[in-house]
C-alpha cells in the first residue's frame, strides 16, 4: 500500500469523526508548535544529574523496546536520568494510586484512564505553553483537558481501535471465506465453524475489557453515556439492545464456546486470551491495533485484522492512552520535557511504526505513517475509524468515570458467566452504577 493512501485513510477517517467530536480536519495552516523543542543551555545545566521517575506499561515489547531506546536518547540529550518503572496493565491504577497516596508519584506516567488523575496533574499550558495542544488532533485531548481551566493536563500518546483478528490459516482449512463484512449472527457461525472443522478449544475470544465490550454494544446501537453526560443506557430501547448484545457474548462464555475461565478466573482484572490465540486455539480473537506488535513477534500462522461486524451499525469503538506529567514533581520543566519528547513527531512516529499505534499528532496524520507491515490491517483499523457512530465517543464526555464504567461493565460480565446473575440483571445494575456515578459530578 503506497503511502499516499495510507494518509487518505487516516484523512479520512478524521473527518468522518469530526461528527463525534473526536478529530477535526487539519487547517491548512499551522500555530508556532515546541515538536522540536530543544532544552535552554541554562535547562541543561540544571538537569544534569537529576533522576526522574517514567511509570509505564506496554502491550508489546515492542512498545518497551521502543520506549528504552528513545529514553536512552532523552538522557543523553539531557544529561538526566530516567528511572522505568514497568508496570502490568492489570495493576495500573491500583499502583499508582496506592503510590500517589503514599506521597511518592511518579514523574511522569502512561496511562489509560487520564481522569482519574486530574487534580495531580502538571499544568501543559503553563509548562509548555498555551499552543501546544494544538499540535494534537483535535478531540484527542478531550480527556486530558482541566475541566475548570480547559488548560491540557496530559499527552494523546495513541489513538487506538478496536476489532477482530482472525487464523487465517484455521479460516482456509475450513473451507471460510475471509469476511469483508459481516453481523455478529454471522461472526458467531464462522467462529463455530472453524473450531469443528479443526477441533480447536474455542471458537471466540474477546479482551477481559468492558472498553472491548463497548463494540458490540455500539454494533447493536446501544450505549451507555451520551456526549451531554447523560445515562442513555436507562432509556428501554438501548436497555433492550445492550440486553440482547450482552446475552448474545456471555453465552459464548457459558456454552464453553469462548475461555470463561480467563474471565472468572482472573478476579477483577483486565486479561488478554491474545496466548490462547496465539497457541491456535481459538480462530476469531477480538482485540485491537496494540496487539498487533505482539503477534507479529510471535505467531506461527497467518493472521489478519477482519472489520467489525455490522448490526444496527458498524465501526468499532474507540480510545488511547496518554502521557502525564505530575505536580508533585521535583523537577517539573524536566517532567514536562519528557512528556514532550516523547510525543514529538520523530517519536511518535517511530512509536507508531514499530508497536502499530495510530498517531494523535496533525502533522503525523497528514504525512501519514509508514508501517513497515501489517499495512492492510492498519487499513482496516482506519476504515472502521471512519464508520464508528458519533455516539461512541460520548463516554468520553466524563473522563474521571470512563473507566470505572468499563470495568464495572466487565465485572457485572464476569458474574454473569459465572451463573450469579442474568444478562438483564447486569444491564440494570450498570444503569444503577452509571447513575450513582454520574451524581457524583454534580457535587464537585
Amino acid at each position: 500500500m503506497k503511502m499516499h493512501k495510507l494518509r487518505s485513510k487516516i484523512a479520512l477517517a478524521s473527518s468522518v469523526a469530526v461528527a463525534a467530536g473526536l478529530l477535526l480536519a487539519l487547517p491548512s495552516a499551522q500555530a508556532a508548535d515546541t515538536s522540536t523543542l530543544q532544552p535552554t543551555a541554562k535547562q541543561l545545566a540544571a538537569w544534569k544529574g537529576k533522576t526522574i521517575t517514567y511509570y509505564f506499561y506496554n502491550d508489546s515489547q515492542a512498545e518497551l523496546d521502543v520506549t528504552k531506546a528513545q529514553l536512552a536518547a532523552f538522557e543523553k540529550l539531557t544529561g538526566a536520568t530516567v528511572k522505568l518503572d514497568v508496570i502490568p496493565y492489570t495493576s495500573l491504577d491500583t499502583t499508582l494510586q496506592a503510590r500517589l497516596a503514599a506521597g511518592n508519584a511518579p514523574d511522569v506516567a502512561r496511562l489509560n484512564n487520564p481522569g482519574l488523575y486530574q487534580n495531580v496533574a502538571l499544568d501543559l499550558d503553563v509548562a509548555l505553553g498555551k499552543n501546544y495542544k494544538t499540535e494534537f488532533v483535535k478531540g484527542t485531548t478531550n480527556q486530558v483537558l482541566d475541566p475548570s481551566t480547559k488548560h491540557l493536563i496530559g499527552v494523546p500518546y495513541d489513538l487506538s481501535m478496536n476489532g477482530p483478528i482472525i487464523n487465517v490459516d484455521q479460516f482456509k482449512k475450513a473451507g471460510i471465506a475471509i469476511p469483508t463484512k459481516w453481523t455478529w449472527n454471522e461472526l458467531i457461525a464462522d467462529a463455530k465453524a472453524v473450531q469443528k472443522a479443526n477441533g480447536t478449544e474455542y471458537a471466540f475470544a474477546i479482551d477481559k475489557s468492558g472498553h472491548r465490550v463497548s463494540t458490540m454494544f455500539s454494533n447493536f446501537h446501544a450505549y451507555m453515556v451520551d456526549a451531554n453526560q447523560k445515562n442513555v443506557l436507562s432509556d428501554p430501547l438501548n436497555k433492550r439492545r445492550a440486553t440482547n448484545a450482552l446475552t448474545i457474548l456471555t453465552n459464548l462464555y457459558k456454552q464453553d464456546y469462548a475461555p470463561r475461565d480467563l474471565w472468572v478466573g482472573s478476579g477483577n482484572k483486565y486479561a488478554s486470551p491474545s496466548a490462547v490465540f496465539l497457541a491456535g486455539q481459538v480462530p476469531v480473537f477480538f482485540s485491537g491495533n496494540f496487539a498487533l506488535a505482539n503477534l507479529v513477534a510471535n505467531a506461527k500462522f497467518n493472521f489478519q485484522v477482519v472489520p467489525n461486524a455490522c448490526e444496527t451499525l458498524c465501526g468499532g469503538w474507540p480510545g488511547g492512552k496518554f502521557l502525564m506529567a505530575f505536580n508533585t514533581s521535583k523537577t517539573p520543566d524536566l517532567a514536562a520535557y519528557l512528556v514532550n519528547y516523547l510525543a514529538q513527531p520523530a517519536q511518535m512516529k517511530t512509536m507508531d511504526q514499530q508497536a502499530f499505534w495510530l498517531p494523535t499528532r496533525k502533522d503525523l496524520v497528514a504525512q501519514g505513517i509508514t508501517y513497515p507491515s501489517r499495512v492492510t490491517d492498519m487499513n482496516i483499523y482506519l476504515a472502521d475509524i471512519a464508520a464508528t457512530p458519533a455516539a461512541a465517543y460520548g463516554i468520553q464526555s466524563v473522563p474521571t468515570l470512563t473507566g470505572l464504567i468499563y470495568n464495572n461493565l466487565r465485572d457485572l460480565m464476569t458474574s454473569v458467566m459465572a451463573g450469579k446473575i442474568s444478562a438483564g440483571d447486569a444491564i440494570d445494575q450498570q444503569i444503577t452504577f452509571i447513575d450513582t456515578q454520574l451524581a457524583t459530578l454534580s457535587k464537585k
